[in-house]
C-alpha cells in the first residue's frame, strides 16, 4: 500500500533527482539487486529476512566455488571443505587452548594455501623449485608430504599417526590422500584436534630447524 512507511521511503528515493545514473538514488540499486536476486514481491519481516539470508547464503557458496577455480591456491581447499556451509568451519569455532593456536592457524594456512611449504612458495617464485628440503625423496614438498610422508619427521608422525589410530581405527585403511583430506576437513572430530595441532606445532618448528 501506498501510505506504508517502507512504500513513503522507497517513492521518496525513487523521487530524489541528486546525482546520476547507477548512483542517482537507492532505490535504483535497490530494483537491480531484487531484479537478480528474484525478489518475489512484498513478504512479511520474517519471510524476507529468510530469503535474503537463503540468498546471501547462495552468492557465498557461488563465489566460493568461483574463487576455486580461479585461484591456483584454493586448488587443495575445493577438496576439503564442505561447499554448502554458511559461515565459518566447526573446528574454528571452538574453543582452542592458547598454547595450540599455532597449530590451528597451520591447519587455516595449509587449507587457504598461503603457507611456507615449497609447493606454495615455488608457485610464487620464492624459491626455484618445489622439491622438500627436508628429506633426500626429491619429491614436492606439499601438505601431504610433508604431514604424511617427509622421512624427517618420522619419529613425530609416528607418535601422532598412533593416537589418532586409537581414536580411529578405520582410518587405518585410508591412503595418504584421504587421511589428508579427513586432517584438514572442516568438521576433524574435536578429541583429536588438540593432538593434530601438536603435531603440526612439532614439523613446523622441526622444518624451521632444518633449514636455518
Amino acid at each position: 500500500p501506498r501510505d506504508f512507511l517502507v512504500r513513503r521511503v522507497y517513492d521518496g528515493l525513487m523521487n530524489d533527482s541528486k546525482g546520476r545514473g547507477s548512483s542517482r538514488n537507492g532505490a535504483l540499486f535497490l530494483d537491480k539487486l531484487a531484479l537478480e536476486a528474484n525478489w518475489p514481491g512484498p513478504l512479511k519481516k520474517p519471510a524476507a529476512k529468510k530469503f535474503v539470508n537463503e540468498f546471501v547464503a547462495s552468492r557465498r557458496v557461488s563465489e566460493l566455488v568461483d574463487g576455486f577455480k580461479r585461484m591456483t591456491t584454493l586448488r587443495n581447499m575445493s577438496d576439503w571443505v564442505e561447499k554448502e556451509r554458511f559461515g565459518l568451519p566447526e573446528y574454528l569455532l571452538r574453543a582452542c587452548p592458547g598454547s595450540l593456536r599455532e597449530g590451528r592457524r597451520l591447519k587455516t594456512k595449509f587449507r587457504l594455501g598461503c603457507h611456507d611449504l615449497r609447493s606454495s612458495s615455488s608457485r610464487t617464485q620464492l624459491v626455484r623449485n618445489a622439491q622438500c628440503p627436508c628429506c633426500k625423496s626429491r619429491e614436492s614438498e606439499t601438505i601431504q608430504h610433508a604431514l604424511l610422508e617427509c622421512s624427517a619427521f618420522t619419529k613425530e608422525r609416528d607418535t601422532f599417526l598412533e593416537r589418532f589410530y586409537e581414536l580411529h581405527p578405520i582410518a587405518r585403511g585410508l591412503s595418504p590422500e584421504g587421511l589428508c583430506d579427513v586432517l584438514m576437513s572442516d568438521d576433524l572430530p574435536h578429541e583429536t584436534e588438540n593432538t593434530m595441532y601438536r603435531y603440526l606445532i612439532a614439523i613446523s618448528r622441526l622444518r624451521l630447524g632444518i633449514l636455518t
